[in-house]
Protein backbone atom coordinates (compact mmCIF):
# COMPACT_ATOMS: atom_id res chain seq x y z
CA UNK A 1 0.00 0.00 0.00
CA UNK A 2 1.54 3.55 -1.18
CA UNK A 3 1.06 6.52 1.66
CA UNK A 4 -1.11 8.21 -0.96
CA UNK A 5 -3.39 4.95 -0.94
CA UNK A 6 -3.35 5.18 2.72
CA UNK A 7 -4.42 8.63 2.89
CA UNK A 8 -7.18 8.03 0.41
CA UNK A 9 -8.67 5.35 2.96
CA UNK A 10 -8.23 7.29 5.77
CA UNK A 11 -10.05 10.18 3.94
CA UNK A 12 -12.97 7.91 3.02
CA UNK A 13 -13.55 6.28 6.37
CA UNK A 14 -13.69 9.77 8.29
CA UNK A 15 -16.13 10.16 5.89
CA UNK A 16 -17.98 7.00 6.77
CA UNK A 17 -18.11 7.57 9.99
CA UNK A 18 -19.34 11.29 9.43
CA UNK A 19 -22.43 9.59 7.50
CA UNK A 20 -23.49 7.03 10.51
CA UNK A 21 -22.94 10.08 12.79
CA UNK A 22 -25.44 11.83 10.88
CA UNK A 23 -27.82 8.51 10.57
CA UNK A 24 -28.37 7.96 14.06
CA UNK A 25 -28.37 11.54 14.65
CA UNK A 26 -31.82 11.34 12.31
CA UNK A 27 -33.33 8.44 13.86
CA UNK A 28 -33.09 9.67 17.47
CA UNK A 29 -34.34 13.37 16.26
CA UNK A 30 -37.27 11.17 14.55
CA UNK A 31 -37.73 9.03 17.59
CA UNK A 32 -38.19 12.62 19.95
CA UNK A 33 -40.49 13.97 17.14
CA UNK A 34 -42.81 11.03 17.46
CA UNK A 35 -42.70 10.67 21.48
CA UNK A 36 -41.04 7.38 20.97
CA UNK A 37 -37.95 7.89 22.43
CA UNK A 38 -39.15 6.95 25.78
CA UNK A 39 -40.10 3.40 24.50
CA UNK A 40 -37.38 2.33 22.10
CA UNK A 41 -34.45 0.48 23.07
CA UNK A 42 -31.19 1.63 20.90
CA UNK A 43 -28.27 -0.48 20.49
CA UNK A 44 -25.22 0.65 18.23
CA UNK A 45 -22.65 -1.60 17.46
CA UNK A 46 -19.58 -1.26 14.65
CA UNK A 47 -17.40 -2.71 12.57
CA UNK A 48 -13.20 -2.58 13.39
CA UNK A 49 -12.55 -1.24 10.54
CA UNK A 50 -9.18 -2.34 10.44
CA UNK A 51 -7.42 -2.71 6.93
CA UNK A 52 -5.22 -5.80 5.94
CA UNK A 53 -6.38 -8.09 8.83
CA UNK A 54 -6.44 -11.51 6.89
CA UNK A 55 -8.41 -13.63 9.76
CA UNK A 56 -5.75 -12.86 12.56
CA UNK A 57 -7.85 -12.21 15.40
CA UNK A 58 -5.79 -9.92 17.22
CA UNK A 59 -7.59 -7.46 19.69
CA UNK A 60 -8.16 -4.39 17.49
CA UNK A 61 -10.37 -6.71 15.52
CA UNK A 62 -12.34 -8.86 17.47
CA UNK A 63 -13.14 -5.97 19.77
CA UNK A 64 -16.29 -3.07 18.47
CA UNK A 65 -17.89 -1.00 20.21
CA UNK A 66 -21.50 -1.76 21.88
CA UNK A 67 -23.61 0.89 23.28
CA UNK A 68 -26.85 -0.13 24.34
CA UNK A 69 -29.38 2.61 25.52
CA UNK A 70 -32.31 1.55 27.79
CA UNK A 71 -34.55 3.65 28.55
CA UNK A 72 -35.61 1.19 31.59
CA UNK A 73 -32.08 0.47 32.50
CA UNK A 74 -31.43 1.79 36.43
CA UNK A 75 -28.12 3.21 36.00
CA UNK A 76 -27.27 5.23 32.53
CA UNK A 77 -23.31 4.98 31.80
CA UNK A 78 -22.58 1.73 33.19
CA UNK A 79 -19.85 0.05 31.46
CA UNK A 80 -19.22 -4.00 31.46
CA UNK A 81 -16.36 -5.63 31.26
CA UNK A 82 -17.19 -9.13 30.74
CA UNK A 83 -16.39 -11.24 27.47
CA UNK A 84 -19.88 -10.81 25.21
CA UNK A 85 -19.58 -11.77 21.54
CA UNK A 86 -22.61 -10.02 18.62
CA UNK A 87 -24.10 -13.57 18.71
CA UNK A 88 -25.55 -12.58 22.33
CA UNK A 89 -27.28 -9.18 20.14
CA UNK A 90 -30.24 -11.48 18.99
CA UNK A 91 -31.67 -13.31 22.08
CA UNK A 92 -30.89 -9.88 23.93
CA UNK A 93 -33.09 -8.02 21.65
CA UNK A 94 -35.57 -11.28 21.72
CA UNK A 95 -35.51 -11.24 25.76
CA UNK A 96 -36.53 -7.21 25.78
CA UNK A 97 -38.72 -7.28 23.43
CA UNK A 98 -40.96 -10.26 25.44
CA UNK A 99 -40.84 -12.56 22.75
CA UNK A 100 -39.58 -16.23 23.49
CA UNK A 101 -36.06 -17.31 21.36
CA UNK A 102 -36.48 -19.70 19.38
CA UNK A 103 -35.00 -23.62 19.84
CA UNK A 104 -31.52 -23.85 19.49
CA UNK A 105 -30.73 -19.64 19.52
CA UNK A 106 -26.91 -19.17 20.35
CA UNK A 107 -25.92 -16.42 22.46
CA UNK A 108 -26.94 -15.10 25.71
CA UNK A 109 -29.44 -12.30 26.92
CA UNK A 110 -26.96 -9.52 28.51
CA UNK A 111 -29.21 -7.89 30.20
CA UNK A 112 -30.24 -10.99 32.36
CA UNK A 113 -28.51 -10.64 35.78
CA UNK A 114 -28.92 -13.75 36.88
CA UNK A 115 -27.14 -15.32 34.22
CA UNK A 116 -23.11 -15.45 35.38
CA UNK A 117 -20.70 -14.12 32.44
CA UNK A 118 -18.55 -16.93 30.36
CA UNK A 119 -15.43 -17.80 31.35
CA UNK A 120 -14.05 -18.13 27.23
CA UNK A 121 -16.00 -16.28 24.01
CA UNK A 122 -15.80 -18.88 20.74
CA UNK A 123 -15.02 -16.57 17.15
CA UNK A 124 -15.42 -18.32 14.39
CA UNK A 125 -14.52 -16.87 10.96
CA UNK A 126 -14.52 -18.66 7.39
CA UNK A 127 -12.85 -16.76 4.68
CA UNK A 128 -14.70 -16.99 0.70
CA UNK A 129 -11.73 -16.88 -1.09
CA UNK A 130 -7.95 -17.66 -0.50
CA UNK A 131 -5.59 -15.01 0.89
CA UNK A 132 -2.31 -14.09 0.76
CA UNK A 133 0.24 -16.69 1.76
CA UNK A 134 -2.02 -19.85 1.59
CA UNK A 135 -3.43 -21.99 -1.53
CA UNK A 136 -7.05 -22.26 -0.10
CA UNK A 137 -9.73 -20.23 2.26
CA UNK A 138 -8.90 -20.17 5.74
CA UNK A 139 -11.29 -21.14 8.25
CA UNK A 140 -10.43 -20.10 11.97
CA UNK A 141 -11.65 -20.30 15.37
CA UNK A 142 -10.74 -18.68 18.73
CA UNK A 143 -11.43 -18.94 21.83
CA UNK A 144 -10.48 -15.68 24.35
CA UNK A 145 -10.43 -15.69 27.59
CA UNK A 146 -9.67 -12.49 30.01
CA UNK A 147 -6.15 -13.50 30.06
CA UNK A 148 -5.47 -15.72 26.71
CA UNK A 149 -6.02 -15.89 23.49
CA UNK A 150 -5.99 -18.92 21.24
CA UNK A 151 -6.65 -19.49 17.37
CA UNK A 152 -6.54 -22.36 15.11
CA UNK A 153 -6.12 -21.87 11.23
CA UNK A 154 -7.46 -24.80 9.11
CA UNK A 155 -5.67 -23.45 5.93
CA UNK A 156 -2.05 -24.65 7.13
CA UNK A 157 -2.61 -26.30 9.97
CA UNK A 158 -1.23 -23.59 12.69
CA UNK A 159 -1.65 -22.26 16.11
CA UNK A 160 -1.43 -19.10 18.03
CA UNK A 161 -1.26 -18.94 21.81
CA UNK A 162 -1.05 -15.42 23.62
CA UNK A 163 -0.60 -14.00 26.69
CA UNK A 164 -2.87 -11.21 26.77
CA UNK A 165 -1.74 -10.20 30.51
CA UNK A 166 2.32 -10.46 29.75
CA UNK A 167 1.59 -9.43 25.87
CA UNK A 168 -0.92 -7.25 25.03
CA UNK A 169 0.50 -6.75 21.71
CA UNK A 170 0.14 -10.26 20.98
CA UNK A 171 3.45 -10.38 19.71
CA UNK A 172 5.43 -13.71 21.18
CA UNK A 173 3.37 -16.37 19.53
CA UNK A 174 3.79 -19.01 22.65
CA UNK A 175 2.04 -22.25 21.18
CA UNK A 176 5.65 -23.56 19.61
CA UNK A 177 7.66 -22.26 22.09
CA UNK A 178 9.94 -24.40 23.90
CA UNK A 179 8.04 -23.29 27.51
CA UNK A 180 4.76 -23.46 26.12
CA UNK A 181 1.97 -23.02 28.71
CA UNK A 182 0.53 -25.86 30.21
CA UNK A 183 -2.78 -23.87 30.33
CA UNK A 184 -2.49 -24.41 26.25
CA UNK A 185 -4.07 -28.15 26.38
CA UNK A 186 -7.07 -26.85 28.47
CA UNK A 187 -7.76 -23.93 26.40
CA UNK A 188 -7.93 -26.40 23.76
CA UNK A 189 -10.77 -28.53 25.52
CA UNK A 190 -12.49 -25.76 25.86
CA UNK A 191 -12.45 -24.95 22.90
CA UNK A 192 -13.89 -28.17 21.17
CA UNK A 193 -16.50 -27.80 24.18
CA UNK A 194 -18.08 -24.22 22.68
CA UNK A 195 -17.34 -25.52 19.11
CA UNK A 196 -19.76 -28.89 20.22
CA UNK A 197 -22.58 -26.30 22.27
CA UNK A 198 -22.63 -24.27 19.55
CA UNK A 199 -24.15 -27.12 17.33
CA UNK A 200 -26.98 -26.07 15.43
CA UNK A 201 -30.19 -27.83 17.25
CA UNK A 202 -32.80 -27.34 14.66
CA UNK A 203 -34.86 -29.30 13.95
CA UNK A 204 -35.72 -31.02 17.15
CA UNK A 205 -35.46 -35.22 16.85
CA UNK A 206 -39.05 -36.60 17.08
CA UNK A 207 -37.59 -40.15 16.97
CA UNK A 208 -34.58 -42.30 16.50
CA UNK A 209 -33.60 -44.47 14.05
Amino acid sequence: MTAEEAKNIIALTYGMIAMVDDAVGEILATLERLALKDNTIIIFTADHGIMLKYLLHYQGLIRVPCIVADPAASKAGTVQSYLAGTIDLAPTILWRAGIQPFNGVQGRDLLDTNVGAPDSLLIEEDSVFRLFGTDVPDRVRTLLTDRWRLSFHQAGNWWELYDLAADPDEIENLWDAPSRPAIADELVRRMLSRLVANHDTNPLPTGRA
